[in-house]
């Protein structure tokens, strides 16, 4: 499979909506708007092949030194390419050029993929309560399911 990874722009918004909908419409991924993907474009980053986009990956910067990998998804149709995990490895080295030391964590459903990508499972007790803020957002806030996990370079043993 043919496809490149880089920063996302503007004419790129629509079509992160259009990836990310299935996901939300699943309770897997936090609904994103255009203002919000707009307002946060710099921490957008999409897969494309010569004729579209296929995947997308974002993160949140809490502080200089804790940063969430959120709003990882792939068109269906071109899942176990290896497009998820090169959007994750191209987010970690956004972050890492951004804070050599940084503290990178998600909260997913899908923790054996990201075990793939270098993270561990954690207790979410361990993660900063702020990490919490968009759980008023998740239909699955009364009832949820999500690992929380670290990426491991970033683990001090």
């Amino acid at each position: 499979m043919n496809f490149t990874i880089r920063k996302a722009n503007n004419n790129d918004i629509n079509n992160i909506l259009n990836i990310l909908s299935p996901y939300v419409k699943q309770g897997i991924l936090l609904p994103r708007n255009t203002d919000d993907i707009a307002n946060n474009l710099s921490t957008f980053s999409v897969a494309v092949t010569p004729k579209k986009l296929v995947g997308v990956i974002s993160f949140y910067k809490y502080n200089n030194k804790l940063y969430e990998i959120r709003s990882l998804a792939v068109n269906g149709r071109y899942h176990h390419h290896g497009i998820g995990k090169q959007l994750v490895e191209y987010a970690i080295n956004d972050i890492v050029q951004q804070s050599k030391e940084a503290v990178i964590f998600c909260l997913t459903y899908n923790p054996a993929f990201f075990k793939k990508t270098g993270f561990t499972e954690v207790e979410k007790n361990t993660l900063p309560h702020k990490i919490w803020k968009d759980c008023q957002y998740c239909k699955h806030r009364d009832n949820c399911t999500e690992s929380a996990m670290i990426y491991k370079a970033h683990i001090k043993e």
